[in-house]
């Protein structure tokens, strides 16, 4: 699996901290050539939330617990960040299942109310999942409601060669049960997800 520290050195080698554009998917766009050009896109998630870009943004990264059923506990150790002891890159979201194991998500970016994208750290993860590499990136869009049209790119490959016919399903299915509920709990539409 790629070391969190590459990530982090290509996303400080093109700025993906402070764009140079407001439009979200613009961006996003520019960021997937960097960090994600050796994973394979495998979903796109669309989901309407009532919330401005700056209100939901935060509840989705910081209160995982309140819509994946499965979490227990959500964490952040930000000695790692940009800044130290604050919110950026290198932040680390620390999500605690009812058993127990721990996944470790690195911020690889994170601009706030714009987008951010996570990755795992399977070395210090005691959750272990089937994949080599995954990067989950956000962008977020204000429409002409007052709300937020968010779009969520799911990137991952298996670990074991062959095995995408299984995998790819199976996480598929998780997304769509999570944002489900992130819609339901923070009150949105979710639009759907395609196969790009």
């Amino acid at each position: 699996m790629r070391t969190f520290l590459q990530y982090v050195a290509c996303a400080a080698a093109i700025g993906v901290t402070s764009p140079l554009t407001a439009n979200a998917q613009d961006w996003a766009r520019s960021f997937d050539a960097a960090i994600t050009k050796d994973i394979t896109l495998r979903r796109n998630v669309s989901v309407r939330f009532d919330q401005a870009p700056a209100e939901i943004l935060p509840l989705l990264l910081t209160r995982v617990d309140l819509y994946d059923p499965n979490i227990v506990e959500v964490r952040f150790d930000h000695s790692q960040s940009e800044v130290p002891g604050q919110f950026g890159v290198g932040s680390r979201r620390i999500c605690v299942f009812a058993d127990g194991r721990e996944l470790v998500e690195p911020l690889v970016v994170y601009d706030p109310p714009y987008t951010y994208a996570y990755t795992v750290d399977a070395d210090a993860s005691t959750m272990n999942l089937p994949v080599r590499d995954i990067v989950l990136l956000y962008a977020f869009e204000a429409n002409k409601t007052g709300g937020t049209d968010l779009t969520v790119q799911a990137y991952f490959d298996p670990r074991i060669p062959g095995t995408g016919p299984v995998i790819e399903p199976v996480l598929t299915g998780t997304f769509r049960r999570t944002f489900q509920t992130a819609s339901e709990t923070f009150g949105g539409t979710y639009l759907g997800d395609e196969k790009p």
